[in-house]
Parts: C-alpha cells; structure tokens; sequence
C-alpha cells in the first residue's frame, strides 16, 4: 500500500499503545539514516533490532522473534528483495514488511506488491505518514495476536470441560458399579450411629494441618496438569507425585478417623512407584482418573473443613472407592468397566 499525505492524523502515543509490546527489525545500509531511526523506533517499540544489509537481517530473523521488518531495498550483500523472498521461505506467518525506498519505478512497486509488501513508503521519509503506517501494522499485529491468544484460551476452557464431562461420566459409571464393588463401606460406617461424638473436636479436626494439605493439594494439581501435557513424566516425577501422596497420608495418620483412609494413600502411593510401566502407556488416560481422584479429594475436604461434617468417616468411603479404582486401573482390572472413551 503506498501511503499519501492528507489521512487521518495518529500520534504517537497512539502508535505506542500497540508498538510496545512488539519486536521491530530496521535494515539500513546508509549509518546516518539508520542511527537515526533506530533512536525513534527504540522508544516505540518492545526491542529495537537493527542491521546494515539483508544477510545481517536474515540472521536476526531466524535467531529472535520479530514482528515487524522495516527494510531499504538497495544494500551490499544481500538487498531488500532477497531478504523478503528468503524469509517467505522460511515461515508461513511472516512478518509484515515495510519497504522504505528512494525508488518509487512502476516495476518496483508492481514487483513488491506481488511479493505481498504491506507497505511502501518513499524516502526520504515523511515523519506522519511513517507513524501513520507503523500505527496500522502494529494495530494489524496486537489484534492477531489477541485473536490466538483468546483461542488458546478458548481451546484450554473447552479441554477442560472435556476433561470435567469425562470425570463425570467416570463418577456416573461409578455409582453404577458401586454394588459390584467389594469395598467395606458398610464395615467403615456401622458403629457411627453408635458414637458419642464430639462436635467441638469435629469442628477443628485437621486444622492444625490445614495449611500443609493445601500445599500438598497444589503440588499435586501440578503433577497432574504435566500429565495432560505430558511434560517430564519420568521416574523422578512419579517418585514426587508418590511422596505428595505419602505425605498426605502421614497427616491423616495422627487422627483415628482416617487411619484407613491414610493407609490406603499410603498404598497408592507404593503402587505408583510399581506401576510405572502402565502409567506411562497412556498418560492422558492415567491423568483422567488422577483427575477424578484429586477431584473427590477437594470435595472430601470441603466437606471436613467448610461443612464441619459431624462424621468425617461417613467420607471415607467415596474417597477410598476412588484410590481403589485408580489402582484397578494401573493394574489393568476391569477395564473395559473402567476406560473412557475419546472421541
């Protein structure tokens, strides 16, 4: 696009508020001309990089993120229009080009244009019609940019509720299967009718290690969110995500209430460090149930903590059939019961 005097009139302040977070590379070969620019643009931009000819530029190209190139077309070594073919041929998101020429020929310009040149700007250089042009590339740049980052953002929401939909579909198959299971809740809840409890004692239970469990809570959402991505699981990882779990046991352990709970985390814990081989096969699988169990897990302490549950073994059950099912899981058992299904 060739640029003419008499458009709308942008200043810089305006320019600044997209420019700021962007890189620019400048290539001229004239010193004067150059370290002239370079003064402006290094005010206006997030990183100012500058170079004499194109193979200086290329270099850069390749080796920094640059959102923006600005380049004169005659230079020694490697002039503008071999610079803007090289870097075409190396990525298919190039960056928007601004050519600054003293040379204005039909044939130049018809030959920048079907090389897709954004902008063309005549040297020497009009000051308002240059920030004219910066505004609009960098406004083009910001609001593309915003584009990905909104769908990265949408992408990560929409796996989310995916991941979510599959743990309830998941707790779903559970109560459904809950009758088939052999898990003593019956024998972990019969004498709680029975006890006198004490509801002062309840309503502080754990709370000396509130601020630990948290902790552990948090640790453990990061093993399990590298597990969707599958970033670093190796036998260091799985040691760390036992011993969180470990952890979690020996806090429950002190309190007659989750001694069995505590025991089984404790369990979990050994089984992951025996089961590395199947916990590896299929990591986002694996990452399902370790989601669905950190899930309960959430819910069991919302219900010690913010409801002050007068009977905290009553929660004991759900949590323990959870463990269970994970270590059927690693260990292969019912699974077709158990698997999800990906669409």
């Amino acid at each position: 696009m060739l640029y003419t005097k008499g458009q709308t009139i942008i200043n810089l302040k305006d320019l600044k508020e997209f420019s700021s977070k962007l890189n620019v590379l400048y290539v001229e070969d004239e010193e004067i001309l150059r370290e002239g620019l370079k003064s402006t643009l290094s005010k206006l931009f997030k990183n100012t990089f500058i170079a004499q000819n194109g193979k200086e530029a290329l270099d850069l190209y390749i080796n920094y993120d640059i959102d923006i190139i600005m380049t004169d077309i005659n230079m020694p070594i490697m002039d503008g229009t071999k610079l803007i073919q090289n870097i075409q041929k190396l990525s298919d998101e190039e960056p928007l080009i601004i050519v600054l020429s003293a040379h204005h020929e039909s044939k130049l310009l018809t030959m920048l244009i079907n090389m897709g040149v954004n902008y063309f700007l005549n040297k020497p250089l009009d000051k308002q019609l240059l920030i004219n042009s910066l505004y609009k590339t960098c406004k083009i740049i910001s609001e593309k940019k915003l584009i990905i980052e909104y769908e990265i953002k949408l992408h990560d929401e929409l796996e989310r509720m995916d991941r979510t939909n599959k743990i309830l579909t998941q707790k779903l198959n559970q109560l459904a299967n809950q009758t088939n299971k052999n898990i003593p809740i019956s024998s972990i809840n019969k004498n709680l009718n029975k006890e006198n409890l004490d509801k002062d004692y309840y309503l502080t239970l754990l709370r000396d290690h509130k601020d630990e469990i948290e902790e552990l809570s948090d640790e453990i959402d990061e093993y399990i969110d590298a597990m969707f991505k599958a970033d670093n699981i190796d036998t260091n990882y799985l040691s760390k995500l036992a011993n969180a779990y470990s952890k979690y046991a020996s806090l429950l352990i002190s309190y007659p209430e989750f001694n069995d709970l505590s025991s089984e985390l404790l369990s979990f814990s050994k089984t992951i460090l025996t089961l590395e081989e199947k916990f590896m096969k299929d990591i986002y699988q694996t990452a399902i149930y370790f989601e669905s169990l950190q899930l309960t897990l959430k819910t069991y302490k919302q219900n010690i903590w913010n409801k002050h549950a007068n009977n905290p073994k009553f929660y004991n059950a759900s949590l323990i059939n959870d463990i269970k099912l994970v270590i059927d899981f690693l260990e292969d058992k019912e699974a077709e019961e158990n698997y999800i299904e990906f669409f």
